[in-house]
């Protein structure tokens, strides 16, 4: 009897522990972080990100490389926060150093500093992760502290622009959207719109994503209900691989003009023809592959298209560099 009532006892005191570890609240740490994450800005334009340090512990200096994509970015400046002694700023290869100390050289309380403040000046359209490399936080004795150091996203962003008349459109994104910024009011929103569908090549139905969202590579009927401009802003939707079902499909197309040769060489044979649907006529428009005489000859950015597919065809592979 005593030795099952120690057994219990055992499996018991096991369970808590085991619990224990379950429920025990997470240890608090050192945290740094950028504001605002994503920044954007379009080519030429500038704003300003700042580098903030939730502290649990003293901290009276610190010091990070932060590296970008030229390319896409460039970070021109930073002034100090609240570590303002022996100021660090300065240029290497593709990302900048920077440090510094409390103005008295003590440890500052936990809470919320700031680190530094950045102007980014954008590049050339595309995306950049801004991140982080031999950082470090230390106290007035120079004990080093640990924390977690996010990274954080740069995008440097295009405005497309297209005028809809009223009616229905077969239109496609040749920008990814912002992230979080992909439902549908939010990339039609300053159009005067009242339905859109994309086409399930699966099921053969079209499909009500009024109060869905919206992404690159896929066609979408937008009924316009008063002729209206389409605005929205994104990052280039330059390389695209979409699966073809047998049969039709409504695709998106990339942000550039193509020969329909060219566009559609990864599935040369494998297609019977293209459409797209001429929003002036309200009627669609046909290309057969070998055929004397085509309605259009060109893929261009903002549109949609069916693609008859023959089974067995591979995706449909491109980008706009190649």
């Amino acid at each position: 009897m005593n030795k099952m009532r120690r057994m219990v006892v055992f499996g018991i005191g096991m369970t808590l522990a085991v619990l224990a570890v379950f429920t025990a609240p997470a240890v608090a740490q050192n945290i740094v972080y950028f504001d605002p994450d994503p920044g954007s800005a379009a080519p030429g334009e500038t704003i300003t990100v700042t580098l903030w340090l939730n502290a649990t512990d003293g901290i009276a200096s610190f010091n990070d490389n932060i590296h970008f994509d030229p390319a896409v970015v460039n970070i021109t400046s930073g002034t100090p926060g609240d570590f303002p002694a022996m100021w660090l700023f300065v240029h290497y290869g593709t990302g900048v150093r920077v440090g510094g100390m409390s103005s008295d050289y003590l440890d500052l309380p936990p809470g919320r500093h700031k680190l530094a403040t950045f102007t980014l000046v954008a590049n050339n359209s595309g995306t950049s992760t801004l991140y982080h490399s031999d950082h470090k936080l230390s106290d007035y004795k120079g004990v080093l502290k640990s924390a977690t150091w996010y990274n954080a996203t740069f995008l440097c962003t295009e405005t497309f622009s297209k005028s809809l008349p009223k009616g229905w459109n077969l239109v496609s994104l040749p920008l990814n959207p912002m992230p979080g910024k992909n439902h549908t009011s939010e990339v039609f929103g300053t159009l005067y719109y009242d339905a859109v569908y994309r086409y399930d090549a699966t099921s053969h139905t079209f499909v009500d994503v009024t109060e869905g969202t919206i992404e690159p590579g896929v066609g979408y009927y937008v009924h316009v209900a008063n002729a209206s401009t389409w605005i929205y802003n994104g990052t280039p939707y330059n390389e695209m691989e979409v699966p073809l079902e047998r049969g039709l499909n409504m695709i998106g197309w990339l942000n550039c003009s193509k020969s329909i040769s060219d566009a559609l060489s990864s599935i040369a044979g494998n297609y019977n023809y293209v459409a797209r649907w001429n929003t002036s006529l309200q009627e669609f428009e046909v290309y057969v592959p070998g055929a004397p005489f085509n309605d259009f000859n060109t893929m261009e950015q903002g549109k949609g298209y069916f693609i008859s597919a023959k089974d067995g065809c591979p995706p449909l592979t491109e980008s706009c560099g190649a």
